[in-house]
């Protein structure tokens, strides 16, 4: 473990100079990382390949956008799936080159300048790639690699402490608004530092028990530290203890405070999440519109086909009119609640309450906050924690002789 001094107060500028100095070192071939659009009003995530282009960097800044996981997922597929297939268009043998303009053959036999950068692709990336993933993040991405469907070998997973953080559009409408002398980061870490806890957090982020990553090759800790004077770097694998030793930072002792202020923040976030009274059935009865955002943004939905996508759920109208007629009345669309109960089944072993389902339902359901409740209920009665480690196998695909004796008993 490594303690690094942050200067002028700027814990983000220190996060900058550490990942500056892994890539300018060739520690890391690329980081992927959260970087603030030129509005400020929020961040996106950014492959950076040149040290200069990671000054606004801020892993720290309190919005949520995506969940990572997915586009580590992405990165990682011929990992997993092997190259991708040729695509049709390509020359079968024997089939004719298609004829050339001047323009275009000039183009091709032109050498690359000096001045002119080889393209990405063609530069060798024998180092790792760095991800900075909130815990939630990490978590997905270890179901996904347990689920088939994403590697960790390219990566040097780098997880950071997280308190929580605001919508997209809070996040936004708080830069509009403007702090004096400071940023909504700056203001953000002074309240969750000082153990305020924002009121306007997300709802998943609410009743978030993993303040701190549970897995990650290195981690960026916060909670538990000064962070006007220092933050700390932990490694916690093979990989990460050789980056950390070729950075040469000075070995330090872990934080005494750390475990008392990780179990004074679960415990504030507990007691807003015993707050929560919500009506699932209610709730998805009155305000789902069936748009399935809430799939298409869940990292751990990973279907190449849905279900609900298919003929199965394709009624003529004379199903229709049948229903409506034997009922009286037929709420539209169909299937609302079958769609969520459906979904909830097939994630609900593997969901880490990212919260990005809620996020993305135009109807306001909290639905971050419904499947944690149930997710939790689920992975504590198959003795399973999701995200937590690579060696737990996934529930329901091993059998154990003695797993029903509390219920024959």
């Amino acid at each position: 473990m490594a303690t690094i001094e942050v200067k002028d107060n700027s814990p983000q500028g220190t996060i900058q100079d550490l990942l500056h100095s892994m890539l300018s070192r060739g520690l890391v071939s690329a980081v992927l990382v959260p970087q603030e659009i030129p509005s400020k009003k929020t961040v996106v995530q950014m492959l950076v390949r040149d040290p200069a282009k990671l000054d606004g960097v801020n892993p720290l800044a309190p919005v949520f956008g995506v969940n990572s996981a997915r586009i580590v997922a992405k990165m990682s597929i011929d990992q997993v799936f092997g190259p991708p297939v040729e695509s049709e268009t390509a020359q079968q043998p024997g089939q004719e080159q298609p004829e050339q303009n001047e323009e275009q053959a000039t183009a091709e036999a032109e050498p690359v300048s000096e001045e002119q950068p080889v393209a990405a692709e063609a530069q060798p990336a024998s180092a790792p790639i760095a991800v900075v993933l909130r815990p939630c993040e990490i978590r997905a991405l270890v179901e996904l690699v347990k689920l088939q469907q994403a590697s960790m070998e390219p990566f040097l997973v780098i997880g950071v402490d997280c308190w929580g953080t605001y919508s997209v559009t809070d996040y936004a409408a708080k830069v509009d608004g403007g702090f004096q002398n400071s940023t909504v980061t700056a203001d953000f870490l002074k309240q969750v530092t000082n153990g305020n806890l924002p009121e306007e957090l997300r709802g998943a982020c609410r009743v978030c028990q993993y303040p701190a990553p549970t897995y990650a090759d290195l981690t960026i800790q916060f909670i538990g530290e000064d962070i006007s004077r220092q933050i700390s770097v932990q490694a916690r694998t093979e990989k990460g203890k050789a980056v950390l030793g070729a950075l040469e930072l000075d070995e330090t002792p872990e934080s005494s405070e750390r475990e008392g202020a990780l179990a004074t923040l679960k415990d504030a976030k507990k007691q807003l999440a015993d707050q929560d009274e919500i009506d699932f059935l209610e709730m998805v009865s009155s305000l789902c519109i069936n748009c399935r955002n809430c799939r298409a943004v869940c990292p751990c939905c990973y279907c190449k086909q849905c279900l609900f996508d298919g003929e199965v759920f394709e009624y003529s109208m004379e199903k229709y009119l049948n229903w409506s007629g034997k009922r009286g009345a037929l709420s539209m669309p169909p299937d609302k609640l079958l769609f969520h109960l459906t979904r909830m089944s097939h994630v609900a072993a593997s969901c880490v309450a990212c919260g990005q389902c809620e996020a993305a339902c135009p109807s306001g359901i909290p639905l971050g906050r419904i499947y944690q409740r149930i997710s939790t209920a689920a992975q504590d009665a198959l003795g399973y924690e999701a995200g937590k480690s690579l060696d737990d196998e996934l529930p329901l695909t091993t059998f154990r002789e003695d797993e029903l004796s509390v219920v024959e008993s």
